[in-house]
């Protein structure tokens, strides 16, 4: 096992982080604790893994900088866990332990906890126990209209830009499809600049509605063909909502 230990008073600055130096034979997993402790004795101590080849791809950072000053306390001060493409539960905040083991870490927030079932769409039938379980790891595909807000009112017939997002696990944003019938009928959206496959990406579409109520729908597909199902999956926690998403507004 090797261990680093982080000292809130050393400055750095945004890094990758790597473990070539921690190389054993048998060396499989790194762990991630933080210096905020448990709310009670009841609660284990919060301790997220990933595994030593993800650790050290030279994505996974080290962050103690922000829009070119420290790192909020709030955002996780001295140093947070950077995970890109990966659920907010691996980014540990007040990051202070880092260890190197030789087996799959066996933590309460591991191994309980955070897991989704062991599926093509992490998703099982309503009411039924998952056969196996895996950790929740990559973020699914998502989209959002922005710039219109659910029961607003636009003017009817007349030219109404649509904005918004979309965003998946790193795989990146292929196209992005918006609806005004309700999903009876889609039109491409105009998408903005790619910054990067981790990055939000723009969209924009300019539609015209008719005088009456109407369904906005926005779907996105990411550049190896995953897309966003018209009806919500379930797992038991809950987790990984990426149903397409409605908007009803009214044109008048």
């Amino acid at each position: 096992m090797v261990r680093w230990a982080m000292h809130a008073g050393r400055a750095c600055r945004l890094k990758s982080f790597s473990t070539k130096s921690a190389s054993q034979q048998g060396a499989r997993q790194v762990t991630f604790n933080g210096l905020d402790g448990p709310v009670s004795d009841q609660t284990p101590d919060f301790v997220k893994a990933l595994d030593i080849d993800h650790a050290g791809d030279g994505e996974v950072m080290l962050a103690c900088a922000m829009n070119g000053q420290d790192l909020p306390l709030l955002n996780g001060f001295p140093l947070r866990l950077i995970v890109p493409g990966y659920y907010g539960t691996y980014w540990v905040k007040h990051l202070n332990e880092i260890t190197v083991i030789d087996n799959t870490f066996d933590g309460f927030w591991m191994k309980t906890a955070y897991r989704i079932p062991d599926s093509t769409c992490a998703c099982i039938a309503p009411g039924t126990p998952p056969k196996a379980t895996i950790p929740i790891n990559r973020l699914n595909v998502r989209s959002f209209i922005t710039n219109v807000q659910a029961g607003a009112k636009v003017k009817a017939r007349g030219e109404t830009l649509l904005k918004g997002i979309a965003f998946d696990g790193g795989y990146g944003i292929a196209e992005v499809a918006v609806s005004t019938d309700g999903g009876k009928m889609w039109a491409g959206a105009k998408l903005g600049q790619d910054l990067g496959k981790y990055s939000f990406r723009e969209w924009q579409i300019t539609v015209q509605l008719a005088a009456g109520n109407h369904e906005l729908k926005v779907r996105a597909v990411n550049q190896i063909g995953q897309s966003q199902p018209t009806e919500a999956l379930w797992n038991p926690a809950g987790y990984m909502r990426n149903v397409v998403e409605t908007v009803r507004v009214t044109a008048v």
